[in-house]
């Protein structure tokens, strides 16, 4: 639920700026939920009014106003705050003042500190400019700010973004009805060519490749999209004037001019905040080249790429599975010891549903091949499903080694890759635990549910905390992997290992000899005979045939979605599963029998690996999962 929240607007009188001064500057601004709790900062980016931001802030949000004190800030120039659209002579139009970012974050600490009383702040976060944004709060204040968190963007605008800025604001500036900026109507000539000269950076080529201009029907072609999206974007909300502005503010970004022209790199290396920087893989104007040179000299950063065919613009709420990933929340446990060693900087991804101080919490781990991102838990989590956020406070984690939380692809030497140490099912438990007790307050969990690998967790928690847990529910799964189990799972794995590509996990590019043939040893495993003698892996026809089936679901779901070195070692975790090793030393049947939590165990009839062992598995058709959802609600309403 998005939140809807009146504009305010702070005036801090006579205010100086780079390029001169503001007689009565204004700051536009939005706050959200209760001043007592963690405050959030959350500046707009270029194109980006106070209303842009709802895609992040409400209910169930990543910034939730049941948890933080969310304030969004509008950009000066962005028509809201001091623009030249809305600023008096003799500083309107083409005479307001150069504007930098410096000058726009010592405004909002005015407003957090003088207006609202803010001591501290826990986050910055945003998206593009917002990221410069959050970037300069870190070197500008730096015990005022605990975290900050950039998406798509970078600490200093570089030499081909500001080229690429020339662009648009050429086809502006010589338009022939901009005037210099002394226009008396609308330039459309002006703002439409700026519109159309942008429009080719903010999505990257394969984006473009797969018509997504389109909107899956939205527009009929490419001039439909760019006259609507790009054209009309700009002539609807935008002044040509504050456009031209603020891209300035933009083109100048350097926080390394804040200290009086110190060192880039030391002032990158001066940072306190933990951050989290969260480039995309495919961003054709703030590349994650310009972030992974960054992470060099940033002592208390994670990298996290986005890997998305939006480019640019998959940070800035454009799609629903970029949206996905940006908002999963990450704690960073420092440092973690695991069954095969340490991780220097441990870090659990997950996400929350529901309210908070709901003492009703449901906790719902990831299986194999699940990720957070890729909505893989949200075939239970919903309004009428069985994990109702109306009802409970649901928690889902993504397990070590899933590519959110840490895993080889996302850690930094000296374990990344092949050297990740091994982790165990009980390493995942303790994480898990410390996230809801340390960082989110719950004091009991009423229930643990898993699908699968996140069944063997759901077993796994009543014994690793014994008196914390009130019921379980473990669908598909065991309390410990069988001999047949680990024995199948050596199929896959053995393909992955003796793949040409693989290079003992060393591999400088995306495996996909080794990937393919895992998908295919694993995939017929994954459902019973009569599923394939029935002919249902052509899925009511979305497939023609058996190869197109393995071809785009197995080989394609994991190409796309999954680094190798993950798969290998969260398949370990899997094979080394065993309740009973974590304090009955060995003896499987005390173990169980010293299970106090209410359990709802429920197998699939025709599982292969988890065998009776009467449900096919997961979220794979609508009617296993009305069953599942059907059995869950009448175990957590029973007493």
């Amino acid at each position: 639920m998005s939140q809807v929240a009146e504009i305010q607007y702070y005036h801090h009188g006579r205010f100086r700026v780079a390029g001169g001064v503001l007689p009565d500057a204004i700051t536009a601004y939005q706050t959200f939920g209760d001043p007592k709790n963690p405050v959030i900062v959350f500046p707009t980016c270029y194109g980006g009014k106070l209303d842009s931001q709802s895609y992040m802030v409400g209910e169930d949000k990543v910034l939730d106003p049941r948890k933080y004190y969310v304030v969004t800030f509008a950009l000066f120039s962005n028509g809201e705050s001091s623009s030249p659209s809305n600023t008096p002579a003799p500083y309107n139009g083409p005479y307001f003042p150069t504007i930098t970012y410096e000058d726009n974050i010592r405004a909002q600490y005015t407003v957090l500190t003088q207006k609202l009383g803010v001591k501290k702040v826990f986050c910055v976060i945003g998206f593009s400019m917002g990221a410069q944004q959050a970037y300069y709060w870190s070197v500008m204040y730096p015990d005022f700010l605990e975290r900050y968190i950039p998406i798509c963007g970078s600490a200093r605008t570089s030499p081909h973004n500001k080229c690429f800025l020339e662009g648009p604001k050429a086809a502006l500036s010589a338009s022939k009805d901009f005037q210099d900026g002394h226009y008396k109507s609308t330039p459309q000539h002006g703002i439409r060519a700026f519109g159309r000269a942008y429009s080719a950076w903010a999505y990257s080529q394969a984006w473009f490749a797969k018509k997504g201009y389109l909107f899956d029907g939205k527009y009929t072609n490419l001039n439909d999209f760019l006259r609507e999206d790009w054209e009309g974007g700009f002539l609807e909300g935008w002044d040509a004037n504050d456009l031209l502005t603020l891209l300035n503010t933009w083109q100048m970004g350097d926080v390394s001019l804040v200290r009086g022209g110190s060192y880039f790199t030391d002032c990158l290396g001066a940072i306190k905040a933990r951050g989290l920087i969260m480039p995309c893989k495919k961003d054709l104007y703030f590349p994650p080249e310009d972030s992974q040179n960054e992470m060099k000299f940033l002592n208390n950063a994670k990298l996290v790429i986005i890997d998305s065919e939006w480019g640019h613009m998959a940070g800035g709420g454009s799609n629903v599975r970029d949206d996905e990933f940006i908002q999963a929340e990450y704690y960073h446990h420092g440092r973690f010891k695991v069954a095969g060693g340490i991780l220097p900087d441990a870090v659990t991804a997950y996400r929350t549903y529901g309210d908070p101080n709901n003492d009703k919490v449901i906790v719902f781990p990831t299986c194999y091949g699940a990720k957070l991102a890729l909505g893989s838990q949200e075939y239970l989590v919903g309004e009428g499903k069985a994990l109702d956020p109306n009802k409970y406070f649901v928690v889902t984690f993504a397990l070590f080694c899933n590519g959110e939380s840490s895993s080889p692809s996302n850690t930094p030497a000296p374990y990344g890759g092949p050297y990740f140490p091994f982790v165990s099912y009980e390493d995942n438990i303790r994480a898990q635990h410390a996230v809801l007790t340390k960082h989110l307050g719950v004091r009991k969990v009423f229930c643990v549910v898993g699908f699968s690998m996140g069944g063997q967790q759901a077993y796994h928690w009543p014994v690793v905390f014994p008196d914390f847990v009130q019921r379980f529910v473990s669908i598909c799964s065991s309390a410990r992997t069988s001999p047949h189990n680990q024995c199948f799972l050596e199929g896959p794995k053995a393909a992955m290992l003796a793949s040409k590509d693989f290079a003992d996990g060393h591999y400088q590019s995306t495996p996909h000899h080794g990937i393919r043939a895992f998908g295919r040893v694993y995939s017929a495993w994954a459902y019973g005979q009569t599923w394939f003698r029935e002919y249902k892996y052509l899925m009511d026809g979305e497939y023609p045939d058996l190869n197109s089936f393995i071809r785009e679901r197995w080989e394609g779901g994991y190409v796309n979605n999954w680094d190798a070195n993950d798969m290998i070692a969260l398949l370990n975790t899997w094979q080394k599963g065993d309740i009973s090793i974590i304090r009955d030393g060995g003896d499987y049947e005390k173990a169980l029998k010293s299970i106090k939590a209410k359990g709802l165990i429920m197998p699939s009839k025709t599982d292969l690996y988890f065998p009776v062992s009467p449900l096919p598995s997961g979220s794979a058709n609508p009617q296993d999962v009305a069953f599942i959802t059907e059995k869950i609600a009448e175990f957590l309403q029973a007493p």
